[in-house]
């Protein structure tokens, strides 16, 4: 069982004109992550960009397949997960509104659960300077970026999941990789400051600093 997969959403997946997005996107990446479990099964895409974002995913995925011994496309539960996936399409989560749209985060946490992920503990939080250091100080990214990512988190409202499952910690990252790509920028490189959500696996320094955090100091305060 994979135990303690931490999942951030950022502020700009919460809050914002990225809090929402079509309909038709959001079962596109649906479709997109199912390209990745079932090439041979595809199915069409509703959005004109979509497609050239899947096969930008599917690319960076492939990419990383080869170059991580840790970042696989196996799901120990091919059948039931695939199922639940396709069940996305046209259940509840991904139903929209008048304006045809849904909440982004919707999509994200409906993943989780189609992959049989299910939520240990949940935080929603104001991200302090702390939390920054403790999410980015490490990252390659954090000298150059620094400052845009301070003005982007600091002060600004994340939700934090921990996560238990069977599938591998992979799963969540693949995720992650195609809901940027289809819903975020479909048709750019991605920002790496404004990209809606993180991952982090058991050990690393981020999920090390945000389970003594965010997790415990509000459990002992209970």
């Amino acid at each position: 069982m994979s135990a303690g997969a931490l999942l951030i959403l950022k502020p700009d997946i919460l809050a914002g004109p990225y809090a929402r997005c079509p309909a038709a996107a959001a079962r596109d990446a649906v479709r997109g992550l199912l390209r990745v479990y079932e090439p041979a099964t595809a199915q069409a895409f509703e959005v004109d960009t979509s497609a050239q974002a899947v096969a930008w995913a599917l690319a960076n995925i492939e990419r990383k397949v080869r170059a991580r011994d840790w970042y696989v496309r196996t799901l120990h539960a091919p059948g039931p997960r695939l199922a639940a996936l396709r069940n996305l399409l046209s259940g509840p989560v991904l139903a929209p509104r008048e304006d045809g749209s849904v909440r982004t985060s919707d999509l994200v946490l409906g993943i989780a659960d189609a992959f049989g992920f299910t939520v240990a503990d949940r935080r929603r939080t104001r991200c302090t300077q702390r939390d920054f250091l403790g999410l980015y100080a490490d990252n390659t990214h954090f000298t150059r970026l620094a400052g845009s990512l301070r003005g982007y988190l600091v002060d600004q409202e994340v939700e934090l999941y921990r996560y238990a499952g069977e599938e591998e910690l992979s799963t969540l990252h693949i995720a992650k990789e195609m809901v940027r790509r289809v819903v975020r920028y479909p048709t750019t490189h991605y920002d790496a400051v404004e990209n809606l959500l993180h991952v982090s696996d058991p050990g690393a320094r981020d999920w090390t600093y945000f389970l003594n955090t965010a997790f415990t100091q509000r459990d002992t305060a209970a």
